[in-house]
């Protein structure tokens, strides 16, 4: 997410602002394909995988996952979790070497996986990473400790930080590109005022990010058969503070 500098041109912030609200407003107010949020098609549902390789507080998941379904539920897709006690050999480890994009990914679902004690040399700065084109292992890793940081820096609940740290990430994977876009869901850096209009629930995807999601659903079922794209190696989300 893109940095508003917090001593910056009052306008310029205002005008942000202003477009993020009417961004989310026009999203929220106008389903997409004139369908209504509560008539998705069984088609416009991904299954995601969570394994948690932290101790998050009482419910913090809980109420993480619900915010990031809310999120793409108003993006006109249904998110199914699943909480697997055990991880499956396909799920295991992180996959960022150019040769496993030369297999083939039967997977149905997309993988997060939750840590804890990141080195500070790993992303540093970052919330967590995408891997849009992996072919194993995880999709997503998210930085708890991190996520916690930003929290508390900001004075803000955690779970509202993982919920958006979670739905900014699986876009990543979704839209196929480490790309961002300023003033959306989709912005490369985390500032208070970020976190004030994501408490607000004037964060989120644009209809373009929207629809681009929604078509890759199908292909993500079968993107085994399709011809191997680009790799996007990683998409991290930054915590950095404006300078």
């Amino acid at each position: 997410m893109q940095p508003v500098r917090e001593e910056g041109n009052h306008g310029m912030k205002r005008a942000i602002w202003l477009a993020s609200v009417v961004n989310t407003v026009a999203l929220m107010s106008a389903p997409l394909s004139g369908k209504s949020r509560d008539a998705l098609a069984p088609g416009q549902t991904i299954s995601i995988r969570v394994y948690e390789h932290v101790r998050t507080l009482a419910g913090v998941l809980h109420s993480a996952t619900d915010q990031a379904s809310w999120l793409f539920r108003a993006a006109q897709i249904r998110i199914s979790w699943e909480f697997p006690s055990t991880e499956p050999p396909e799920d295991q480890g992180t996959d960022m070497t150019s040769a496993a994009f030369q297999k083939p990914d039967a997977r149905p679902y997309i993988v997060v996986r939750l840590m804890r004690r990141t080195p500070a040399t790993v992303f540093p700065g970052a919330l967590g990473y995408a891997l849009p084109f992996a072919h194993a292992g995880a999709h997503v890793v998210i930085f708890y400790d991190r996520v916690e940081t930003l929290a508390h820096r900001f004075n803000k609940a955690t779970d509202l930080i993982l919920g958006y740290a979670f739905a900014h990430e699986i876009g990543h994977v979704l839209l196929g590109s480490s790309d961002h876009s300023a003033g959306t869901l989709m912005q490369a850096q985390w500032t208070s005022a970020t976190c004030r209009l994501a408490s607000m629930g004037l964060l989120a995807f644009t209809r373009e990010q929207s629809e681009r999601m929604g078509a890759a659903l199908q292909r993500f079922q079968v993107r085994h058969t399709s011809p191997v794209q680009r790799p996007t190696l990683i998409s991290p989300v930054l915590l950095r503070s404006p300078e």
